[in-house]
This record gives C-alpha cells, sequence and structure tokens, in this order.
C-alpha cells in the first residue's frame, strides 16, 4: 500500500516495513503471531499523518530501539520513553508516538503493556486486536516551482513566498518534521508564481538593501520567520506589533546569522512548554547564563510576532555558549546557480555567505592547499601530476559550521561542491523507487557494489566488503568486481547501484580500466546514487557521475597514496555503515586523519548509505581523566534527512537524564566499567588521542 511517496509493505506474515520515499527511511515492525492490515481514512491523530491503515495484531515488536511519546486521547503528553526508560502500562483510548525515521502514531483502544530495552521495543495487546498506525512523510523535496528572472523585485517576490510550506507558526515548526520544502527556483525570462502558492500572513516584514548579495543571505531567515521580504536600505526587521528590529552587525548575512540563531534556538526551547515538555540541557545552561529571565509558558501562547519581539531582546552570545556549530554555511557566488540553489539551502537553514573567494590554478593551487598531500612517501594511485591542467581552484573560506559548501565554478578547496544535479537526482531517485505494489518491490534491501582495477589494491574490496555490516532492517547485496573494462564499468553505471566504491586509477579525462579510460560524461545515464571514487584525481569524472544522474560522492583532488587511501577507505566505510551522511563522514575524517584534506564531496552533501540505526548518529572524542574517562558526542546535524537541526537526542546512562539538541556537543565522565558498557551500545567509531578508530582498536590502545 502506497501514497504520496509513503510505503506499507507487508513482508512474511509477521512482518510490516512503513517507508518514506522522499527521505529514504523506514522502520519494520514484526509480530509474535500473524499481521493483517487494511487501508483506513482515519486521520484524527495528534500530528498530521500521510496516510494511515488498520493492523489486526497480538502485539507490535520493534527489532530496533526508538523513543516514543504517550498521549491521551486529547494528545497531552502523559509519558516519554526514551532509552533509559523500560516500561509502560496504559489503558483507555492513548496514542503512542514513535520517534521513528517516518514519524509514526499508533492509537490502542484499551489495555496495553510498553517495554523496551535499548535494542527492542514491544507492545503486548495481550489478544488479537486492532489498533491504527498513521505515519507522515517528510516534505524534504520541493513540490511547487518559481520562475524568476535576475531581476531584483522577482526575487524578491519569489523569497517571500518560501514560508508558506512551514506548517505551524508555533515554536515546534524547530522541528524539521514540521517544515516542508521551499518551491524550487528556476531562472527565465519572467516572475511565475504558481497559484498554490502564498505568501505568509504572520506579521513580519524583513528589509534589506536591492541586492542579490543581500536576497540571497535573508532567505533562509524569511522562510522560518514566515516574512515577507522588501528592499531598502538597510537590514530591518519588523512587526505587526510595531516592534524594529535593527541589527548592530556591519554586513546582512551576519545580521541574519544573528537574528535567525537567536530566534530558532529560543524556539527550541519554548517548545518545551508545548507537545514536547522535555527536560531539556540547553534550556538549563540558558536559565544560568542569560540576564533576561524569559517567561516560557507564556512565551508559547504568544504569536510568533510577539515571540520574536522577546527573543531579539536576547544577547547573541548567550545562545552562542549554550548551543553547538550550525550545521551548514554555504559560500554562495551571487549568480543564477546560487539563485536555483537557495530552496535547498534554505531547507537546511544554512548560513548563506554570497563571497567571490580567491582563485588559483596550476603550482599556484599548489602552494595554497594541496602541497603536503601531493609529495608523500607512499606509491600513489597514478603517476601523473597534480594541478597542471588549466582547472580553475576556489580558496572557499573557514566557517564555524559542521559543514562549509560551495556554490559556484570552480574546484573548491576545503569545501563540497554544491551540485544543482545532485539534488534534482535526489528527487528522481525517490520518484523512481518502486512501490510496494511494483514488481521490484525490494524496498528494504541496499545494492552495494564494489569495483576494484587497481591490481596492487586487490585486499581494498575484501576490506570495504567487511566494513560494511547489513542490519536486520537493511539488508546488504555486495557486488564484488576487478579489473572491469571499459564496457563493462559503463554497464555498472548505467544499470546502477546504491552505493559505489572504486578503486583504482583516474584522470581527469577518465576511470582507469585494463583496456583504457572510461570517460563517465560519455555514458547514457548514471543509476548509481551515492559513490566513492577511492581514486587519484577524481574529482571531474565524480562530478560527471553526478550530472548523469547520481545524488553525491566522495572523490579526491590530486594523487593519493595507497597507504592512506585504504585508510580512508575503511574510515569512511565504517561511518557510512552508522548512517552518516558523506559530508558528514568527510568532516569527520578531514579532523581526525591525515589524508581528510585531500578527500571532498560533489552533488548534495546529505546523499548516504543507510539510515543510522536507532537515531541520530555522532562520535565520541575519548579523553583519560584523573578519575577515569571522559567522552564528548557531538552530533552531527548536515545532511541529517531524519534527524536535523532541532532534532533531540539523549544518551543512555547519562547521569542527567536529559535531552540535547541536534546538533550539539556534550561531555560525560565514565568509569572504565561504564565507557566499557557505554561503547558496547554501538558500533560507531570513536576518537582516541586524536585518531579516528574501531572501538575494538581502541580498547587494544588502552591494553597496550
Amino acid at each position: 500500500m502506497s501514497r504520496d511517496s509513503l510505503v506499507f509493505e507487508q513482508g512474511e506474515d509477521s512482518a510490516l516495513v512503513v517507508r518514506d520515499g522522499f527521505s529514504n527511511q523506514q522502520y519494520r515492525i514484526e509480530s509474535a503471531g500473524p499481521i493483517e492490515i487494511e487501508q483506513t481514512t482515519y486521520d484524527d491523530f495528534p500530528g498530521p499523518v500521510t496516510d494511515a491503515l488498520v493492523i489486526d495484531a497480538v502485539n507490535c515488536y520493534f527489532p530496533v530501539f526508538y523513543a516514543s511519546t504517550i498521549r491521551d486521547e486529547s494528545g497531552d503528553m502523559e509519558a516519554h520513553l526514551d532509552i533509559n526508560s523500560e516500561s509502560y502500562a496504559g489503558d483507555g483510548t492513548t496514542f503512542i508516538e514513535f520517534h521513528t525515521p517516518v514519524k509514526s502514531y499508533l492509537r490502542i483502544d484499551g489495555p496495553f503493556e510498553y517495554s523496551s530495552t535499548r535494542d527492542e521495543v514491544s507492545i503486548d495487546l495481550s489478544e488479537t486486536r486492532r489498533v491504527i498506525l498513521g505515519s507522515r512523510t517528510k516534505r524534504c523535496y520541493p513540490s511547487e516551482t518559481i520562475t524568476v528572472s535576475n531581476s531584483i523585485p522577482d526575487l524578491t517576490k519569489a523569497i517571500s513566498h518560501f514560508g508558506d510550506t512551514i506548517l505551524t507558526a508555533s515554536p515546534e515548526r524547530s522541528f524539521s518534521t514540521l517544515r516542508g520544502h521551499p518551491p524550487r527556483l528556476r531562472v527565465g525570462e519572467a516572475l511565475d508564481i504558481p497559484d498554490s502558492l502564498s505568501e505568509p500572513d504572520e506579521g513580519v516584514t524583513i528589509t534589506v538593501p536591492p541586492t542579490k548579495s543581500a536576497l540571497l543571505s535573508v532567505a533562509p531567515l524569511a522562510y522560518y520567520l514566515l516574512a515577507t521580504v522588501e528592499t531598502g536600505s538597510e537590514f530591518r526587521l519588523e512587526t505587526e506589533t510595531g516592534f524594529t528590529h535593527q541589527s548592530t552587525e556591519e554586513s546582512v548575512p551576519d545580521a541574519v546569522r544573528s537574528v535567525l540563531t537567536r530566534c530558532f534556538y529560543l524556539d527550541c526551547l519554548v517548545r518545551t512548554e508545548g507537545l514536547y515538555p522535555v527536560d531539556l540541557q540547553e534550556r538549563h545552561d540558558f536559565e544560568e547564563l542569560s540576564e533576561i529571565s524569559l517567561n516560557f509558558e507564556e512565551l508559547y501562547e504568544q504569536s510568533l510576532a510577539e515571540r520574536i519581539e522577546t527573543y531579539l531582546q536576547v544577547d547573541p552570545a548567550v545562545i552562542e555558549a549554550v548551543t553547538g556549530e550550525w550545521p551548514v554555511t554555504a559560500i554562495v557566488e551571487p549568480n543564477s546557480t546560487g539563485i536555483e540553489s537557495l530552496p535547498y539551502l534554505v531547507y537546511e537553514l544554512a548560513h548563506i555567505r554570497p563571497e567571490n573567494p580567491p582563485r588559483y590554478t596550476g603550482n599556484e593551487a599548489r602552494r595554497h592547499a594541496l602541497t603536503a598531500f601531493s609529495q608523500g612517501i607512499h606509491s600513489t594511485r597514478s603517476t601523473s601530476l597534480v594541478f597542471e591542467s588549466n582547472a580553475e581552484f576556489v580558496d572557499v573560506p573557514q566557517t564555524e559550521s559542521q559543514q562549509t559548501i560551495w556554490v559556484g565554478d570552480g574546484i573548491p578547496l576545503s569545501a563540497a561542491k554544491f551540485l544543482l544535479e545532485g539534488y534534482e537526482n535526489d528527487i528522481s531517485h525517490v520518484d523512481e523507487a518502486p512501490t510496494a505494489d511494483s514488481e521490484d518491490s525490494s524496498l528494504s534491501g541496499l545494492e552495494v557494489t564494489v569495483i576494484c582495477n587497481e591490481k596492487d589494491m586487490s585486499q581494498e574490496p575484501a576490506h570495504i566488503s567487511s566494513v560494511l555490516d547489513p542490519r536486520d532492517d537493511f539488508p546488504m547485496d555486495i557486488s564484488t568486481y576487478s579489473q572491469l573494462s571499459t564496457s563493462d564499468l559503463k554497464r555498472v553505471l548505467e544499470t546502477g547501484t546504491d552505493y559505489l566504491h572504486f578503486v583504482g586509477h583516474a584522470t581527469p579525462d577518465g576511470l582507469e580500466c585494463p583496456d583504457g579510460l572510461l570517460d563517465v560524461g560519455t555514458i547514457e545515464e548514471s543509476n548509481v546514487t551515492t559513490f566513492f571514487l577511492n581514486a587519484c584525481q577524481s574529482y571531474q569524472q565524480g562530478k560527471q557521475l553526478v550530472q548523469k544522474g547520481s545524488s553525491g560522492g566522495i572523490v579526491t583532488y590530486s594523487d593519493i597514496s595507497d597507504k592512506y587511501a585504504l585508510e580512508a577507505s575503511g574510515l569512511i566505510g565504517r561511518l557510512l555503515n552508522e548512517g552518516f551522511p558523506i559530508g558528514a563522514c568527510l568532516s569527520i575524517v578531514r579532523d581526525t586523519a591525515p589524508i581528510g584534506g585531500q578527500y571532498t564531496v560533489v552533488g548534495t552533501h546529505s546523499a548516504r548509505l543507510i539510515q543510522a540505526d536507532g537515531g541520530q548518529p555522532n562520535v565520541g572524542h575519548i579523553f583519560e581523566t584523573e578519575n577515569g574517562y571522559k567522552i564528548e558526542l557531538i552530533v552531527y546535524g548536515a545532511g541529517q534527512k531524519g534527524y536535523g537541526v532541532g532534532s533531540l537526542i539523549r544518551y543512555a546512562l547519562d547521569p542527567t537524564d536529559r535531552h540535547y539538541l541536534v546538533p550539539s556537543s556534550t561531555t560525560i565522565e565514565f568509569d572504565w566499567d561504564e565507557l566499557t558498557e557505554f561503547l558496547s551500545l554501538d558500533s560507531t567509531p570513536v576518537v582516541y588521542e586524536g585518531s579516528l578508530q574501531t572501538k575494538a582498536e581502541f580498547f587494544d590502545a588502552v591494553e597496550d
């Protein structure tokens, strides 16, 4: 059964897979006995749903732990059950809100027993009964298109319509599931806005100078505040209550950043008085540091315009002190590509900085960025010299975000390369995905293809195959090939796979095969979704893969040593297997491995192999202390389709027993036994003594 890219797939008699085709997320429900399902039009759940069905079952079992919120018949929260909870007994009409990869609600009429461990959740109905399951797709792709000319008035009008796709003006819109995707922008001859879109009417107006750069910068703020945009002499925010805010920041991007971070994070704090009254660590931190005492309960009941007035009285330094790194900053060339990139950047609430950074070619580019990597002592996979072409390299400035994206011409150094085709291809992969009613209904499986066209690196396919660990909820079919000819490699790329790992030689002109080079630009189309071209100078070929149909991948700038390439293969493979998107994988490897700076991302940085097992992936940095150990847990919000900025996370064995925002950085102290227990909960790599390593490697290092 499917509707609007939400699929309910009944497998064996005792299993049901719920899949969101928009975000490519899914989860599995099992039962001790047969599960029978049928469609229903019922939609009276505590939150909006896309589709619902009736389930006849004796119990519902989740083979992966997910947090749940128990709500009464009116939707009020009765309990929040997370990884530190064990059981709950209910009766009457109850809604269980599952914080699964696909947001879902289960209506139960009558008694039930809820129990959980750190590995699973079970709901016992004691006898076969009818329950109703409602699920909601995450609108992470545009459903409408606005055509604009290059004129300032057209762009101003288009951006003023972005907020229409947000589902609510309440503080809960700080959850990404309640923010729809802004409409697609296309540069054409004249302004054309679909009748289905309108400007929000929340009484918020933002004025910026009449320049393309200022309008690009303000777009995420206008979207989040459901604001109308106008042009004038300087940045100014006004509300229908008569409030006016004029920033002290010197530039529009800085003014936007200051307002957006305050409004967004304070919404996250205020929403604890609403549908999700959880104990939030950042609220405790704010109340301790802020000189202004906020009445959160009163703020929750106020209008958006009234809340903004209060929020902007708060010192921005306090917000910076209590929150983590912002997920994404985009450095954008103010041209047509920059305009058409806006909806995708805005949806991530990226900080947008229009700039024209310095550009270099040849030896000058080598001196600026890659000397250390192009003069290694280890043998490389190519003897061709680096940077001898006329390729233009862009010296993208560093940012304070978890992920930096370059939107513009040229090859970015130290940033991901935004390619509009990658984001659009993500949409086409959703549209072309099989449904439960189609002949090819392998919804829950993943196809992985490993190709080794380098005899000296024959150990890498076995290495990557051992790193990619199939899970019960995501079976994985791994195919391995060696020494593929140009025609065979072309066939693999055109036939497609969910993830391609290529090992071998590359030049800007092609991927090397025994019978010559295959220029990816010559293939009909790429049906590879995500890829890692672990070969020298694979940037241009990876870019062409995206232009031919792929979503995104990891590529190299220049020559790489076999030793470090094998190391990067294992590190990135492990992170992909834990649910990190490729952009986050590369950010982590850049910070923890000597070879990381020689890789970059092309396409969409949110492309990935698999969803995280049970929630938001994080990396622990372990340090020894006088009394034992401390672990700094860093949660990455960049590129996370299911658990993006503003989501919640809670840790097992955390003595505070509190929730944290995504992204965040949290430090917990453990003795050795507690640390061992904590690390046993998953297989995510850790960072110890500055090096990313498996947990087995960490234990070996400590024992030595």
